[in-house]
């Protein structure tokens, strides 16, 4: 279980860097159209985002993420056991290749992208990146992107001219946000429910995997 949560931990984190600068609140579906679904939804504010994350062991239940972009803050809720796990090392690693998420310039993201991968010693694989031009994506207004890696690789990355973040990437690992919903969420959301008890990390990690 403990594989699977820093697994899906890296989707939440990359998805988590796509509201860092939002003036807009919203939801959405996480939809993988490889029909991995562990990430089934998404509620973004300014600086926090909750990840629900569907069940695959019926022992633990479904679980969330929550991320407090502000005070540098994660936390793990397991829904069945209602319990909660914070700040979890293993997340916080590598944070700088997440911001891949979050575009600056809607118009002229292949910069900030290749500085990116420079930055988290990914650049090896970098071969061309290529702005296709506007498209729309469920009623959305987004910017293409065709990325090609050195060995020929090719994928494609829509991004929301409004949202400035990727919206939809295709390519061995597509995902897509659907039904987006802009508008406030509620502040419970990105709380610790009342009667959660604090998961003990370290007898944990001590247990045989």
């Amino acid at each position: 279980m403990l594989r699977r949560i820093v697994g899906v931990c890296g989707w939440v984190v990359l998805l988590a860097m796509a509201q860092a600068a939002l003036a807009q609140d919203f939801s959405a579906d996480v939809v993988n159209e490889k029909g991995n679904q562990d990430l089934k939804k998404i509620y973004s504010t300014r600086d926090k985002v909750r990840f629900e994350v569907a069940a695959r062991n019926q022992t633990m239940g479904p679980s969330a993420f929550i991320v407090d972009e502000a005070q540098n803050k994660w936390i793990i809720l397991l829904a069945e056991r209602h319990m909660y796990l914070d700040s979890v090392p293993a997340m916080m690693k590598t944070p700088t290749m997440y911001q891949f998420w979050h575009v600056d310039d809607v118009s002229d993201a292949c910069p900030q992208w290749k500085k990116f991968a420079d930055q988290a010693g990914t650049s090896k694989n970098w071969g061309s990146c290529t702005k296709v031009g506007s498209d729309t994506v469920n009623g959305r207004s987004t910017v293409k992107y065709e990325g090609v890696s050195n060995k020929g690789e090719k994928n494609h990355y829509w991004v929301d001219t409004k949202l400035h973040c990727v919206i939809k990437t295709d390519g061995s690992g597509g995902i897509e946000l659907r039904n987006i919903q802009e508008g406030s969420q509620p502040a419970s959301l990105f709380e610790v429910p009342a009667g959660y008890t604090k998961f003990d990390m370290g007898s944990m990690m001590q247990r045989p995997q």
